[in-house]
C-alpha cells in the first residue's frame, strides 16, 4: 500500500488543531489528483470485465473485487441504512472545508435547535423542519424526472440539506477541490453567486484569519462503520458515533458532482470534537483564494446542472414554510422520537399552539404552494429522454448477495433517524419505528464480514 490515504500529522490522533502551508495543501491536492487518474483507470477496467479471480485464492479475489474495484467503481449500488445508494468511486480521505474557524461544524437544524431549551419544543420544531423537507420532496415528486428514477433510493433529505434546507445532514466530500473552494469562497446572497475571499473580509477578526480543512482518512471510517453497524440493527443499541454517508448519483445532480458525503449528526457530536478528523487551519491568502476560484470556474465545476433553477423561488417559500400539508404532517409525525403515531390529533394540537418566528403553524389539506404547469413542463422537457449511464458515462453495477436458502445476508436495518440513546418511556415514537428490509444488493453486513476477514489475514485494517 502507498502512503496516501494516512493522516497528514502522524502523531496519536487528538482534537489539536494544525497549521499547515500552501505546499502541503497543494501536496494533499497532488495526491487527490493521482487518486482520481487510479479510480478512472480502475473504473474503465472494471467496465471491460476485467477481475482479480484467478490471480488470487478465490476468498482473496473476492476480498480484492468488493473491496478493492467495486469500491473504486463508478455505479457501483450498495445498501446502507439510509437506503440503496448508486455510489461514485471512492477514494481513501474524506473532507470539510470551512471558510474560518468555528465553535462548532454541526448541521443547521442542530444550530437552530440550540435556541430551544424545552424538550417538546426542540421536538415541535423539528418536525417543522421535517414538514418542511416533505415539502421539497413534494415538489421534487412533480417531476418526471423523479417519478421516473428507479436506479437507487432518492436521498430527499441530502437532497434538501443541499438545496439550503435546515437538516440533520453535515456536508463531506472526498473532493479536495471542492473542500478548498468552500474553505476560500463565499456565497453573495444578493448577486446569487460565489465569490473569492478578500483581505478586508478575512482580515476582520481571528477567527476569519483562518480557513478549516477537516481531514479523515477513509479506512478510519471503515473501522468506525465497523463498530458501529451493530446500532442499525437493535434500535436500543444507541446512536453510532459520526458515520459518514454516501450520497450518490441523485436526481438534479447538485450534491452528486461534489463526490457528495454526508455526515448525519442526530444528536450534537461537532468535528472540532471528533478524534477521527484531522483539524488542519491556514491563514488565508486573497491570492490563494483567487487561484482556486478560478480553477474551479467560479463554482461552476461543483455546479453544472443545474435543474431545479427555475422553481428556486418555491424552495426559498418552502425553507420558511409554516402551512403544511396532511402528508407532510403524517411524514414528521412518523419520524417522531416524542409521540406515537395513535397521538396524531394531540400532536396536531401541539404543532398547531407551536409558533415560528411569530408564525403560527397550520396544518391544511394540501400543499400551500402552487407551480404551473409551464414551468413544471419546462423542467419535464429539459430531462425529457435522461439517461443516468449515459449522461454521466458510468455503468450501473451491483452484486446480488444472499445467505443459506435464499436469505439476504444481515438483519434488515434500521434508519439514521431511528435510532435512539433514550428508551421507549422517554421516546415513546420509537416503537413506531420498523427497519428498512434487506434488498439482495451488496450491503454493509457484507462488506463488514469482508474487512474484517481481511485484516485478519493481513493484520493492516488499512490495505482497503
Amino acid at each position: 500500500m502507498d502512503n496516501r490515504g494516512q493522516y497528514l500529522f502522524q502523531e496519536k490522533l487528538t482534537n489539536i488543531i494544525h497549521d499547515v502551508t500552501e505546499d502541503q495543501l497543494n501536496k494533499l491536492r497532488e495526491e487527490y489528483l493521482k487518486e482520481v487518474r487510479e479510480n478512472h483507470k480502475v473504473t474503465n477496467m472494471s467496465y471491460a470485465g476485467e477481475n482479480y479471480y484467478g490471480r488470487y485464492d478465490s476468498p482473496v479475489a473476492v476480498n480484492r473485487e468488493c473491496l478493492y474495484r467495486d469500491q473504486k467503481t463508478d455505479g457501483m449500488k450498495i445498501q446502507y441504512p439510509h437506503g440503496v445508494v448508486l455510489q461514485q468511486a471512492k477514494f481513501r480521505n474524506y473532507y470539510r472545508g470551512e471558510p474560518q474557524i468555528y465553535t462548532k461544524s454541526q448541521p443547521t437544524l442542530l444550530r437552530k435547535l440550540e435556541a430551544y431549551t424545552d424538550k417538546e419544543d426542540k421536538e415541535l420544531y423539528r418536525m417543522v423542519a421535517n414538514m418542511r423537507i416533505a415539502e421539497f420532496a413534494a415538489l421534487l415528486r412533480k417531476f418526471e424526472h423523479v417519478r421516473q428514477w428507479n436506479v437507487s433510493d432518492i436521498q430527499y433529505e441530502a437532497l434538501a440539506q443541499h438545496y439550503g434546507l435546515e437538516t440533520d445532514w453535515l456536508d463531506i466530500t472526498t473532493d479536495f477541490d471542492v473542500a478548498m473552494f468552500f474553505a476560500t469562497c463565499w456565497w453573495d446572497k444578493e448577486e446569487k453567486r460565489w465569490k473569492p475571499l478578500t483581505k478586508d473580509q478575512t482580515e476582520s477578526s481571528e477567527e476569519t484569519k483562518y480557513g478549516m480543512i477537516f481531514h479523515m482518512p477513509s479506512w478510519y471510517m471503515s473501522q468506525r462503520w465497523c463498530f458501529e453497524i451493530e446500532k442499525f440493527a437493535d434500535i436500543s443499541k444507541g446512536v453510532p458515533d459520526n458515520l459518514i454517508y454516501p450520497i450518490g448519483f441523485q436526481p438534479f445532480m447538485r450534491c452528486s458532482m461534489q463526490n457528495g458525503y454526508g455526515i448525519y449528526m442526530q444528536e450534537s457530536k461537532p468535528l472540532q470534537k471528533d478524534i477521527g478528523f484531522e483539524k488542519l487551519r491556514f491563514r488565508h491568502d486573497e491570492k490563494f483564494s483567487i487561484q482556486i476560484f478560478e480553477r474551479m470556474k467560479g463554482g461552476e465545476l461543483i455546479y453544472p446542472h443545474e435543474g431545479l433553477n427555475e422553481v428556486e423561488f418555491l424552495i426559498d417559500q418552502i425553507k420558511s414554510l409554516t402551512d403544511f400539508s396532511e402528508e407532510s404532517f403524517l411524514y414528521a409525525l412518523q419520524r417522531s422520537h416524542m409521540f406515537r403515531l395513535k397521538d396524531k390529533e394531540l400532536c396536531r394540537q401541539k404543532l398547531e399552539a407551536f409558533y415560528v418566528d411569530r408564525k403560527k403553524i397550520t396544518i391544511k389539506p394540501s400543499n400551500v404552494w402552487h407551480i404551473s404547469r409551464d414551468r413544471r413542463r419546462m423542467i419535464d422537457d429539459d430531462y425529457s429522454g435522461f439517461d443516468v449511464e449515459k449522461f454521466y458515462n458510468i455503468h450501473i453495477r451491483g452484486r446480488k448477495i444472499c445467505g443459506p436458502e435464499g436469505e439476504t445476508v444481515g438483519p434488515n436495518m434500521y434508519e439514521p433517524y431511528m435510532l435512539s440513546n433514550n428508551d421507549s418511556t422517554e421516546n415513546p415514537g420509537i416503537l413506531d419505528f420498523k427497519p428498512r428490509n434487506m434488498t439482495g444488493e451488496m450491503n454493509m453486513w457484507m462488506l463488514r464480514r469482508m474487512q474484517l476477514l481481511q485484516t485478519l489475514v493481513t493484520k493492516n485494517a488499512r490495505d482497503f
